[in-house]
């Protein structure tokens, strides 16, 4: 499961939130070298991390932070466009619009990197699936972004078809060419196919969630009970909100939504 965290459930996620911006200062920063970037309080943040951000999370079934991955709509602004304007080659698309975002500031965490045994190496896919997922329901068509060339020959071998908008460019650190991503059903499918997966990897946590199971490692595991087949009912498992969860896993109208929001203080609290 990937935790997709917009404006409307920000609230949710203060801590989870703070660790992501930790973890963004240690490797851009401490490992990376990027020095000019902005550290407050022990976080690194920076002018797109406003309320048209959208962060793509990953967490161990602990809630220890795994992977990450920023969105932004580019119809106001865009790092790529804006500020690094000399890698994109002319008579290039235009990488501003109303169905363009940016992706940015991918990571992996050290509790990621060190895990051993089935579904290591699957995170860094599982986030691309679930910020496709979101783009598509959103009519987006393309993802833009920067590439430190140094990880090029990897994004080459992956599923992900990611083509240069111009020259790689030294800058301070090493060189970076500007990318893009055409977001597409059928790359969706392509990506899940890759990690195995046919149900939906994002989810959108929010307060009837929270009513539901109590908190976001109980929303988590109930999410990723709904996501994988089960032959038979488990002692501690609502059934009926199972399969509400797994109909909302898969509700692109918002219909589920509407099913929980009508039921208000009525829905009760399972401890999955």
């Amino acid at each position: 499961m990937i935790h997709i965290i917009t404006s409307e459930n920000r609230h949710l996620y203060g801590p989870q939130l703070w660790a992501m911006h930790e973890e963004r200062r240690r490797q851009c920063v401490e490992k990376n070298g990027w020095v000019d970037l902005v550290v407050l309080d022990g976080g690194e943040v920076d002018d797109y991390d406003d309320d048209r951000a959208i962060y793509l999370l990953g967490f161990d079934d602990e809630m220890r932070l795994e992977v990450g991955l920023r969105l932004r709509p580019t119809d106001d602004r865009c790092m790529l466009a804006d500020k690094f304007p000399h890698l994109i080659a002319p008579g290039e698309t235009p990488k501003k619009g109303p169905d363009v975002w940016e992706a940015t500031r991918l990571f992996t965490t050290e509790v990621y990197r060190d895990r051993k045994g089935a579904g290591r190496g699957q995170r860094v896919f599982e986030v691309w699936a679930a910020a496709f997922e979101h783009a598509l329901r959103h009519g987006v068509t393309r993802f833009v972004g920067m590439i430190d060339m140094q990880l090029y020959p990897g994004i080459l071998n992956s599923p992900i078809d990611t083509r240069l908008v111009g020259i790689p460019r030294a800058y301070q650190y090493g060189v970076a060419a500007g990318s893009e991503i055409a977001v597409s059903p059928e790359l969706l499918a392509r990506v899940l196919e890759s990690i195995c997966r046919e149900s939906p990897v994002g989810y959108e946590v929010d307060a009837l969630d929270m009513m539901a199971f109590g908190d976001l490692a109980a929303v988590q595991r109930q999410v990723k009970r709904a996501m994988t087949p089960q032959l038979g009912a488990g002692a501690e498992r609502d059934e009926t909100l199972a399969a509400e969860t797994l109909y909302r896993l898969h509700d692109t109208k918002t219909a589920a939504r509407r099913i929980w929001d009508d039921r208000g203080h009525g829905t009760r609290t399972l401890h999955a």
